[in-house]
């Protein structure tokens, strides 16, 4: 079992969670990315990322990134979709509003875009290409980060923060508390930190034992 303190920063966590406001990563190919977004989810109150691997090869968003995530993506959960239209298809099913960043003559600027839907899925393309073609089409909102110099585009990791940013704040102005998880969430998002917290104690005794191993060996 975790100490009080680290029990009681578990519940406080999984209390702060944000209800209805997910991310969807499509076919970013490096995992550093992935990582820093991660970073950014858990820090904006994001339990679970939508991953969809459609043109570029798979990996584990759990042991990938660890540098650039500090290891925030082992307390996050993630979907993992093998195809971009049928990932899009089943996310407009669930009822998600599904917000494209987007480099598009058409994209709304964020400084003048409604992000306060109840159920919001953020939606970013890869770091060469950007969001394909069928992303486009069945996203719900082209919304675009205004730029000034020579670039046209953001690291996608910094995009996701901006974004996650002004969703935070648009929300906060609305009222918090129609955003937050509900009992029921936030149990089930302390029992899943719990299972983990288990596994990575159990993972280090392992890992130490192998060095102590190692070190009488040599």
């Amino acid at each position: 079992m975790p100490t009080d303190a680290r029990l009681n920063k578990l519940k406080r966590v999984a209390a702060q969670r944000q209800a209805g406001l997910t991310v969807v990563i499509e076919d970013v190919f490096d995992p550093h990315n992935v990582g820093a977004i991660t970073r950014s989810c858990d820090a904006f109150g994001i339990q679970e990322i939508n991953i969809i691997f459609d043109t570029h090869p798979e990996f584990d968003p759990k042991e990938v990134g660890k540098n650039s995530s500090t290891a925030t993506n082992k307390w996050l959960n993630y979907r993992v979709h093998h195809g971009s239209v049928k990932a899009l298809r089943t996310l407009k099913a669930e009822g998600w509003h599904i917000v494209a960043a987007a480099l598009d003559p058409n994209a709304e600027s964020i400084f003048g875009a409604d992000l306060s839907q109840p159920k919001l899925a953020l939606l970013l393309g890869n770091e060469k290409d950007g969001l394909s073609a069928q992303a486009l089409r069945s996203a719900d909102h082209l919304v675009t980060i205004p730029m000034r110099g020579i670039a046209q585009s953001m690291n996608v990791s910094v995009t996701a923060a901006l974004f996650l940013y002004e969703v935070t704040r648009q929300r906060l102005q609305h009222g918090a508390e129609a955003y937050a998880a509900d009992e029921a969430a936030q149990q089930k998002t302390l029992d899943y930190f719990l299972e983990m917290h288990r596994h990575l104690n159990r993972r280090n005794k392992v890992q130490r034992q192998k060095r102590a191993n190692k070190r009488l060996s040599q």
